[in-house]
Formats: C-alpha cells, sequence, structure tokens
C-alpha cells in the first residue's frame, strides 16, 4: 500500500502519524481530508450512539468500531461514552475506548484544521453550537 510520506496516516496503534515516520506494517490509512471531516462535522448531531443490551456486548460493539478506523464510529463511541458518563451508567473500559477514539479522531481534526489536540473538543463544541443555531 503506498502513502504518501509527507502527509498524515492513521496507525493501528498510535493514531495520526507523520507518514515518513511511521512503519508501513502499521498504516490503516491516510487521514481523511479537511472537507471530509467538515462532512463528518455537520452530521455530528444526527450521528447515532452505540446501543447494546449488557457490558459485555457494549465493549464487542466499541472493540469492532474501532477496527474499522473510521470517523463515523469513532464519533459513534465518543457519544455513547460522553451519554452513558452523563447519566452515570458507564464502566472503566468505555473511559479507555473514549480516549483511544479522541486520539484518532482528534488527530486528524487537529491536523486538518490546523487546531492544537488540546483545543479540538472546544472547537467542536462551538462548531456544532453555531451549526444547531443555524439550523
Amino acid at each position: 500500500m503506498y502513502m504518501e510520506k509527507n502527509g498524515y496516516v492513521i496507525t493501528k496503534n498510535n493514531g495520526v502519524m507523520a507518514g515518513a515516520e511511521a512503519k508501513e506494517s502499521e498504516i490503516v490509512r491516510e487521514i481523511s481530508s479537511k472537507e471530509e471531516l467538515e462532512e463528518l462535522i455537520e452530521r455530528i448531531p444526527f450521528i447515532q450512539t452505540i446501543q447494546a443490551p449488557n457490558s459485555k456486548v457494549r465493549k464487542s460493539f466499541y472493540q469492532t468500531a474501532m477496527e474499522k478506523y473510521d470517523d463515523l464510529e469513532w464519533v459513534s463511541i465518543i457519544k455513547s461514552v460522553h451519554l452513558r458518563m452523563a447519566e452515570g451508567r458507564y464502566e472503566q473500559f468505555e473511559v479507555d475506548y473514549l480516549k483511544k477514539a479522541r486520539k484518532f479522531l482528534y488527530g486528524e481534526i487537529s491536523v486538518q484544521f490546523g487546531i492544537p489536540f488540546e483545543g479540538v473538543e472546544k472547537f467542536l463544541n462551538e462548531t456544532i453550537e453555531k451549526q444547531l443555531k443555524e439550523f
């Protein structure tokens, strides 16, 4: 699989990395374009959360979603865990999946929008709030 060495890529374990720094065997795909991420951000309020009857199934769903290395799946995990945390019904493994999904998604957004990683959540909240007001 050819990857542009100057661009950024998604790696299996480390999230977003410069293509030149990533091991070829670890590379999953190039990061999403800014346009793809803008479209994703517009869709965030409408992306469904992951529903599961119990912890074992929920953990399996999260794992399957992470293995797809897909922005939409990461949003779904982040929304699901945030909701469960707000309701006080979460388990530690969910926090771990939340951190991993953020690492991947926020890493892409940070690179494509030129925002420090720590500022991505604020950027998303403000962007989504503005979009919903305009809607």
